[in-house]
């Protein structure tokens, strides 16, 4: 029995089998290539969403620990300290502002995370549907599509709303810092300083990721043209 890939697929399949695919039998080796690449899909999403509550779970023991060392830092009695110690006190002014701001850092870095694993949880998601079409059917579209409504909400979503919202946390706690222990140009400087390290991060992380095998071979291919 011969199946014919749709014209929205084609294109996926293309990439899958890396040449033009139109139709193929059930029982041919595309088939089976197939059924072995959806299972290794459905294993490989299920592995990488428990993976993501692992890791979210270990950030979080993390953002508590920064904001009990903030709590601890603020309520160090700075009134001891005579003025010979002036540099003393100046260092453990700044404790607590170092602290928010390695807490921003960290955020920013746990919202790109988050970001980053939602997408390959679509891509995963995408994958499969695409793969199930052709070898057992729609049953994983039609369970997640079932019951759709307002209680109908993404995980990933959430992951990232709530990174999201300790980012926001963090880049106040900072600036407010700043601004006690600076004023207003400290306050200036510090919101300066929190959008740039975003972008620099944001351009850094976007950076597309070359695999060693792939980097080898391009200078390989490099070296061969500059030979010839």
């Amino acid at each position: 029995m011969k199946i014919t890939i749709h014209k929205e697929d084609a294109l996926f399949m293309h990439n899958f089998f890396a040449a033009p695919c139109d139709t193929f039998d059930t029982d041919s080796l595309q088939a089976q290539h197939i059924q072995q690449s959806l299972q290794l899909a459905i294993q490989q999403k299920n592995a990488e969403a428990d993976s993501d509550w692992k890791r979210s779970l270990t950030f979080l023991l993390l953002f508590l620990f920064l904001y009990a060392a903030l709590g601890a830092s603020l309520t160090l009695d700075l009134s001891t300290t005579g003025a010979a110690h002036k540099s003393i006190e100046y260092a453990l002014e700044a404790i607590p502002v170092l602290i928010a701001f390695s807490g921003f850092f960290i955020s920013i870095l746990y919202l790109f995370l988050t970001r980053a694993s939602a997408r390959k949880q679509r891509n995963w998601e995408k994958s499969i549907l695409v793969l199930e079409k052709y070898a057992i059917g729609n049953l994983f579209k039609a369970t997640h599509t079932q019951g759709g409504g307002t209680s109908n909400y993404s995980v990933p979503n959430l992951y990232i709303s709530l990174a999201l919202f300790i980012c926001v946390t963090w880049l106040v706690i900072y600036n407010y810092l700043t601004f006690t222990t600076s004023g207003v140009f400290g306050s200036v400087i510090s919101l300066f300083i929190s959008t740039m390290v975003y972008v620099i991060l944001d351009i850094q992380l976007l950076k597309p990721f070359i695999h060693v095998v792939e980097k080898d071979e391009s200078e390989k291919s490099n070296a061969d043209k500059e030979q010839d």
